[in-house]
């Protein structure tokens, strides 16, 4: 199980701020970008999270261990009533195919024989999530109801444990975005994480809201990675330049390096997406249904990438990100949607997810989008 590689990387230029076909207020022509690519790839763990309604096409893997990507990432659910809720619901068969328990082994089967590895991360959807139901506020005042909480939480964090031991999962997440329990009661998690490696043995993350929670977990040193959901605001300007995008990312990746140089631990981005829209840069957070109708804007969405892509390859202490997210090909079409597929911004990972041939061609980052 990898850790990260001092990596050479090369420069990427992007010109231009509009989709496909259009132009600026300013008059720029479409988004191009120059066909240098990384030298190598730009970090060693190179994971998108599948999410597939049903079984996907076997070409869905294979185009992805293509572009480059070195792990599938898969997301399995509990369920809780409200915030306050004491009870985790488990249903193994239960959800989308790549939340089941068949599915992701039939998943994890798959990418096992094209080379890749499995990123497990169990997540908790509360009834009705809303502003008002956030996962994030999930805590409990009455003991008895946090006891009967925490004992229904490890019942459901152990069946994943066993199930990533038993398709040799590469890491295993025990939480993501648990704010207020992860800040206010870290002995839980110590003790959690030791009980899971008494059943799994590869490593172990917590998936850390990118708003101040990954900056005041204390158990780090129980786990092999910091793990940060990273949906950082970029900037609100209208059609941000590269420049002042890299210049962003540059100041969040110094944020991240001073928790690296406290925990002593290498950094995974357990998530990080931008959306295809007007607002990626300045709300990456931000669900589709919130935005309304709004035109695409498939360059925004590659430049945030290319910002973030070149500001972090070759970083010695940054151990890699999983894009959200990637759907079987009949699911994929989403104008202004998370996914990269058929954007612009896919040709921006395959460029530094892949090492280039000696002497071929580099794939440009210009193209359709969706």
């Amino acid at each position: 199980m990898g850790r990260w590689l001092v990596l050479l990387v090369g420069v990427a230029v992007i010109v231009g701020c509009a989709d496909s076909g259009s132009s600026d207020p300013s008059g720029a022509s479409s988004t191009a970008m120059s066909d240098t690519a990384a030298a190598r790839p730009a970090f060693s763990i190179r994971s998108v999270t599948v999410d597939a309604r049903r079984r996907p096409n076997p070409e869905l893997l294979v185009h992805l261990s293509e572009l480059g990507v070195t792990h599938i990432t898969l997301v399995a659910f509990g369920w809780q009533r409200a915030v306050d809720g004491p009870r985790v619901r488990i249903d193994t068969a239960d959800g989308w195919y790549s939340e089941s328990h068949r599915g992701i082994r039939a998943l994890a089967r798959q990418a096992d024989t094209l080379g890749m590895e499995i990123i497990l991360k169990p997540h908790l959807w509360v009834s009705g999530y809303d502003e008002a139901q956030d996962r994030s506020e999930i805590a409990f005042h009455r003991p008895a109801a946090w006891r009967q909480w925490a004992r229904s939480y490890r019942r459901f964090l152990m069946v994943y444990a066993r199930l990533a031991q038993q398709i040799d999962a590469d890491l295993l997440v025990l939480g993501t975005e648990l704010s207020q329990l992860s800040t206010t009661r870290p002995g839980y998690w110590r003790t959690l994480a030791d009980t899971v490696r008494t059943v799994y043995d590869g490593d172990l993350t917590y998936a850390a809201n990118w708003h101040e929670e990954y900056r005041k977990i204390t158990f780090w040193d129980a786990l092999d990675y910091v793990g940060v959901q990273a949906y950082f605001p970029l900037t609100e300007n209208e059609n941000p330049s590269l420049d002042t995008l890299r210049a962003r990312w540059r100041g969040h990746r110094r944020a991240l390096e001073d928790v690296r140089r406290r925990t002593e631990k290498p950094v995974l981005l357990t998530e990080i997406g931008y959306r295809s829209a007007p607002s990626a840069a300045a709300a990456p957070w931000r669900w589709p249904e919130q935005d309304g109708d709004v035109p695409p804007d498939s360059s925004l969405q590659a430049r945030c990438y290319e910002a973030f892509l070149s500001t972090m390859s070759g970083v010695p202490w940054f151990a890699g990100a999983v894009i959200w997210k990637w759907h079987p090909a009949h699911d994929s079409d989403r104008p202004t949607g998370f996914t990269p597929q058929g954007k612009p911004a896919e040709a921006a990972l395959r460029r530094w997810f892949r090492r280039p041939a000696p002497g071929g061609p580099t794939a440009s980052v210009s193209g359709p989008a969706r």
